[in-house]
């Protein structure tokens, strides 16, 4: 059965206009992932995938009643990174700039940097939580200072403070940084069957917070989908409960999905990550700070 599209087709005449609260941007960037592939197509299968989504929410028990607009795919072809990156930044920094949420899709991690960027251009002290089985800390990674596996290193380097949760994969490398650097790690294991931790995660924030969330952070059996999975990942519950508490105690600015890698013949990861796209705008809806 066909339900009401949840983000909307609009068109994009209307991209700059304040008036829609909600603004999805699908950045189809894929550069440096270096085992499964198919990040380039994670936008279009969550698009796909958020057109199935009941319009009512079981945990508010109401109608989700959201305008949302899904802005133009991005062609970043023939773009350098460095190009790609400025442009991605540049078409983020519209609706921030009109003060609409925004929602990215990527694509490999890497698009988080220019989210955050643009974000970081119109909000002061702003904090990234990340959610994901990887810390992304490397400094280089095959050489490449710009690879997904550097991103929050890349953003701690702009003097950005991060949050890392649901963490279960690092090298020494890595390792070695967090402990030098103080950096605040919640480990995958830990969070399991303990929420309380997640009291220690809010007050790691500062007031203004950029969510951006892997979708290898999700257990596999939900999220099989993507390029390095790893065992042991967050429930679907348990990731809600985290975000919930987030977006009802701090002033959420902007967010991103990324990592999403459709498998031919399964809906499960982007219908997922449609799914969870959709809680997070009601959480904002419901819960954002003034």
């Amino acid at each position: 059965m066909k339900h009401q599209p949840f983000f909307l087709d609009i068109d994009p005449a209307t991209a700059a206009d304040p008036t829609v609260p909600y603004a999805v941007l699908p950045i189809p960037y894929e550069r440096s992932v270096t085992f499964g592939t198919g990040t380039a197509k994670g936008p279009e299968s969550i698009l796909i995938a958020s057109h199935e989504i009941e319009d009512f929410d079981e945990e508010y028990r109401e109608p989700m009643d959201l305008a949302v607009q899904t802005l133009p795919t991005m062609d970043l072809e023939g773009a350098s990174d460095e190009e790609a990156i400025a442009e991605i930044q540049k078409a983020a920094q519209a609706p921030a700039s009109d003060g609409r949420f925004l929602l990215g899709l990527g694509g490999e991690h890497t698009v988080t940097l220019p989210l955050v960027r643009a974000a970081h251009a119109i909000h002061s002290d702003v904090s990234i939580l990340q959610i994901d089985a990887h810390s992304d800390l490397r400094d280089q990674y095959l050489g490449n200072k710009l690879s997904h596996a550097c991103v929050m290193r890349r953003l701690r380097e702009l003097d950005y403070p991060t949050v890392h949760a649901s963490i279960r994969s690092m090298s020494s490398e890595e390792y070695d940084y967090v402990q030098s650097e103080s950096v605040p790690v919640f480990w995958g294991a830990d969070m399991i069957n303990n929420q309380e931790i997640d009291s220690q995660i809010v007050s790691s924030l500062s007031m203004n917070v950029y969510i951006t969330i892997d979708i290898d952070a999700l257990d596999s059996s939900i999220a099989p989908g993507t390029g390095t999975p790893e065992p042991g990942g967050l429930g679907w519950h348990r990731l809600l409960s985290l975000l919930r508490k987030v977006f009802e105690s701090h002033n959420v600015i902007g967010a991103d999905i990324v990592e999403v890698a459709p498998i031919p013949g399964s809906q499960v990861t982007q219908f997922t990550a449609a799914r969870l796209g959709a809680k997070m705008l009601m959480y904002h809806k419901k819960g954002c700070k003034p």
